[in-house]
């Protein structure tokens, strides 16, 4: 009898072993379909988003980058454009610049790479971010920092940059309490080189700015394609040289970093943006 009860509960045993076993199976299976393909949805939704669209604007404000051999950014300027004026601005951001970001775009650059700081030195951005995405993101970042709405970038190799930019100095003017002016060097800021203006003024035609920038564009990096950059074609065309300034952002150069005066500078772009008579 002993013997008969032992097998009888063992049968039992196994029986509620396999209903169990087969009630697991069942469910992971639905379940974890369910889960991974929730998974899978919300990392195309993440890759499929752009970071950073670029638009078509009257006053388009174009983040340039130059970046070198080893894909590390070495200069940073916005280039305004106000097509109805036919007005060119080009205003150097120090990599120097440090500020600290907004909760909201730190949260956001905290999931992309959680080792990076909220508090930032612009020159630090190659560290932090793939090459795939510093750009865009060094898009919002400049977007937390001056208060604006960038247009599109712009990466340059540093070796079509310099056919292009040189540095230059402007001396700041400061009036003392007792009235005694005195001259302080800031950071250079970017500005054409001589050669590169010649060239500019070569360009008569539309179609002759048409090719030129054709030629370029394969060797640089932008979210605005060569067509939608044809756009701005007639409104190149017709700003003269001498509509053409430099500028560096506004800000207090100090020993350890580049602070950005927000008001001055949000003040700066406000009238660079400004339609004028």
């Amino acid at each position: 009898m002993f013997l008969r009860g032992f097998v009888k509960s063992f049968f039992i045993v196994l029986i509620l072993f396999g209903v169990g076993a087969l009630t697991y199976k069942a469910a992971m299976h639905f379940w974890g379909s369910s889960y991974n393909s929730a998974i899978t949805g919300t990392e195309e939704d993440i890759i499929s988003e752009p970071i950073m669209t670029a638009s078509i604007d009257d006053v388009s404000k174009n983040l340039i980058y130059c970046y070198d051999d080893n894909g590390k950014i070495t200069k940073i300027v916005l280039e305004v454009f106000h097509c109805k004026n036919r007005r060119l601005t080009y205003v150097t951001i120090p990599l120097r610049t440090q500020f600290t970001m907004s909760d909201i775009l730190y949260r956001k650059l905290a999931l992309v790479q959680p080792d990076i700081p909220q508090v930032i030195m612009l020159s630090t951005l190659s560290e932090y971010l793939n090459s795939d995405i510093v750009y865009d993101y060094g898009v919002l970042i400049v977007e937390d920092l001056l208060d604006i709405k960038v247009s599109y970038y712009t990466a340059i190799p540093q070796s079509i940059y310099e056919t292009i930019f040189v540095e230059d100095n402007q001396e700041k003017i400061h009036t003392s309490e007792d009235d005694i002016t005195s001259m302080e060097q800031s950071l250079p800021f970017e500005r054409f080189s001589d050669d590169y203006t010649e060239f500019l003024q070569t360009l008569q035609t539309e179609e002759e700015l048409s090719t030129y920038i054709e030629e370029v564009y394969p060797d640089i990096t932008s979210n605005l394609t060569v067509t939608d950059k044809m756009n701005y074609l007639e409104s190149y065309c017709n700003t003269p040289i001498s509509n053409v300034s430099f500028a560096l952002i506004e800000g207090e150069n100090k020993n350890s970093a580049y602070i950005i005066d927000r008001a001055l500078a949000v003040r700066q772009l406000s009238e660079l943006t400004a339609a004028k008579e």
